[in-house]
């Protein structure tokens, strides 16, 4: 055995949950966690899903979205264009857009770099892998990014007022339609906010400060007469993609 080994939790064994920073905010909420695919999520809060709905058809919900699986694969400009075309893109996400093609949606941050992002992480890197495996013009580096950025998902009609509380970007449905994306400030710390869905807004930022964000979140939310909801009414509501 390796010296080290001790310092490696065995992640087979489902006992073992990894957690994310908004945990500890959401369960003082009162929110219900399960384990999801090695996560400890949060799934509904003790208000119920009835009114978690009504957040999302009336104002605004906050969901924690951080177990997705996020992967940055980065490369020359024409890799990453032979790799996103390999997926079923025809023409693949300038730098600002994101694309949806094999359940994933394809983030370009760079013309040399792109946020792949999907709920699956078996999903997510066959995909990739697949659509990388196109011989030497496909040539892309793949790092995850799962644990090193959080999630936090803005669904509802006052997605954009909830957002604009606490972070400039512009986000109104004519300057930011479904698949725009944009790098910034969120609540003062550097981010990015994708348009996955025709009402609701999906926030990207660094792990360290989920749980800073998840507050400024909530309480922006609240403000407005929305609130904290868990991963079961977000299914309810519909899928991200939804207009």
């Amino acid at each position: 055995m390796n010296a080290l080994a001790f310092l490696t939790p065995v992640a087979a064994d489902p006992a073992v949950l990894a957690r994310t920073p908004a945990e500890s905010p959401a369960s003082a909420a009162g929110a219900v966690f399960v384990a999801r695919a090695g996560w400890n999520v949060a799934t509904r809060f003790d208000g119920g899903r009835t009114i978690e709905a009504q957040s999302m058809r009336e104002s605004v919900a906050v969901v924690d979205r951080s177990h997705m699986t996020k992967l940055q694969i980065t490369g020359r400009p024409a890799a990453l264009g032979a790799v996103m075309g390999a997926a079923g893109m025809a023409d693949p996400p300038a730098p600002g857009r994101g694309t949806e093609a094999l359940g994933l949606w394809w983030c370009a941050v760079t013309p040399t770099r792109v946020l792949v992002l999907a709920e699956d992480a078996d999903t997510a890197r066959a995909a990739v892998d697949t659509a990388s495996a196109g011989g030497p013009e496909a040539d892309v580096a793949t790092l995850d990014l799962t644990c090193g950025l959080v999630a936090i998902a803005l669904v509802g009609p006052a997605a954009g007022e909830c957002l604009a509380r606490f972070c400039s970007i512009n986000t109104r449905p004519v300057q930011m339609g479904v698949g725009g994306f944009a790098p910034g400030s969120i609540a003062r710390t550097p981010g990015y906010v994708l348009r996955d869905r025709a009402d609701g807004l999906l926030l990207l930022a660094g792990w360290a400060l989920g749980e800073y964000l998840w507050q400024v979140a909530t309480d922006a939310a609240e403000a407005i007469g929305g609130g904290p909801a868990g991963l079961e009414a977000l299914a309810d509501h519909g899928q991200p993609s939804d207009a």
